[in-house]
């Protein structure tokens, strides 16, 4: 097996066994997100942008997908999912989301909890609608409560309604929708159960905080409101 370290933001149903519950709750969302995905792949050319390990390309190919293009930066990642997620619908590309040129015109463009790290999610959803024919689908994800002060690899908060305008600002027109909520402990993000979230969590965050006031008051709104929680929203999105 190629050697991989699993991190907050690069899960793997094959490696999380072993992990902590707070890794193991992760992964479930992502694989509810890849479920939601899979029922709108059937006999279609696919694209899994930030594919990751693959087991989620593996999971859009196992559904009736034609063909799947499983696109990702990470190296080590893509070694893994060339060894571990292996179907003769999927083939795996090094490219940068914003760059990355299909070899084949898909019908679907999939994007699970991508947009987020991005420097231009603007510039990203327009390739991907001059990409789509019409009719085509961009299911997309995000993360829709303050996630910029634990995840330095997120560069954008989205809520519900700027997800969704800039989705409808580039001509989607939403088809579906899934709401997901993930509790977490002070544990899970400190403590000995923080697992692979460790690797991708910020340090320094006071600091961090003190130079980001706006962000650190919407975490203060949104833990007094509702507690510990991560909130996320999955759209399928029609070009129109």
């Amino acid at each position: 097996m190629p050697e991989f370290q699993l991190s907050a933001e690069r899960l793997d149903p094959l490696l999380v066994a072993s992990s902590t519950p707070f890794d193991k709750a992760t992964l479930a969302l992502h694989l509810e997100r890849y479920r939601l995905a899979s029922e709108y792949v059937r006999d279609a050319d696919v694209v899994d942008c930030a594919c990751g390990t693959g087991y989620g390309s593996e999971m859009l190919a196992q559904a009736g997908a034609r063909s799947v293009q499983g696109v990702d930066l990470d190296r080590s990642a893509l070694a893994f999912a060339r060894a571990r997620h292996v179907h003769p619908a999927i083939i795996y590309y090094e490219a940068d989301a914003l760059r990355y040129t299909p070899s084949s015109k898909p019908a679907v463009w999939v994007s699970l909890e991508t947009v987020e790290h991005l420097p231009n999610p603007r510039a990203y959803v327009a390739r991907v609608v001059a990409v789509l024919p019409v009719g085509g689908r961009f299911i997309a994800s995000v993360p829709v409560t303050v996630s910029t002060d634990g995840n330095p690899h997120h560069l954008w908060d989205f809520t519900r309604r700027s997800f969704r305008e800039l989705l409808s600002s580039h001509g989607f027109v939403e088809e579906r929708a899934l709401e997901q909520n993930h509790r977490f402990t002070l544990g899970d993000v400190f403590g000995e159960s923080r697992g692979a979230r460790e690797r991708d969590r910020r340090h320094g965050l006071l600091r961090w905080y003190l130079r980001h006031p706006s962000v650190l008051a919407r975490r203060v709104q949104l833990t007094v409101t509702k507690g510990l929680v991560n909130e996320y929203l999955t759209v399928v999105a029609v070009k129109k």
